[in-house]
């Protein structure tokens, strides 16, 4: 993962890395908001993307206003160029091309995107149970009550099947991951 992690032994072989040194590297990259939202950003693109752009994306997230006040913006862009980009570029996390102020996803975004739970996907997971577990408490509901059409099968009937659904629902999440 990060040559640097792997120290060389006796006869110029390469001893097999220590993993908590790894990972040691990993949560200092993944402890700065700044680092974690460059990363994200890259993790979607496949050319290089301008530091003015990512730090804009980033300005804006932080001010929580679109375009983000310039003062915000600059303070952005310098961390980024000073600090942050130098040290993902280092663990070949990103290519960072400093002369056309560009960065790109590096050899090792994917290894450390593993220790970062994806921004989204859980919450789609939940909002669909969480739907369908509604979807199902009215529709039974509405068996128990007496609804034309929903009455027609039990209400022990659809409790199932929304229950089976919401099961089916994890069984396929698991089985994808």
């Amino acid at each position: 993962m990060f040559a640097e992690l792997s120290p060389v032994g006796e006869g110029g072989r390469a001893e097999t890395p220590n993993p908590a040194a790894r990972e040691d590297v990993v949560f200092d990259l993944l402890k700065n908001d700044r680092r974690r939202m460059v990363m994200a950003l890259l993790a979607d693109e496949v050319e290089s993307v301008t530091i003015g752009d990512v730090a804009r994306t980033i300005a804006a997230t932080e001010a929580e206003e679109t375009p983000a006040p310039e003062k915000v913006y600059k303070s952005v862009y310098v961390s980024l160029q000073q600090t942050h980009l130098p040290k993902l570029a280092e663990n070949g996390v990103i290519e960072y091309n400093r002369s056309t102020g560009t960065v790109a996803p590096g050899p090792n975004l994917d290894d450390v995107l593993v220790y970062v739970e994806p921004t989204g996907v859980s919450d789609i997971w939940q909002s669909e149970e969480l739907i369908l577990g509604l979807v199902g408490l009215v529709v039974t509901l509405a068996a128990v009550v007496g609804v034309p059409l929903v009455s027609a099968l039990a209400a022990e009937v659809w409790a199932v099947f929304f229950f089976t659904a919401i099961i089916c629902l994890n069984a396929y999440r698991l089985l994808a991951q």
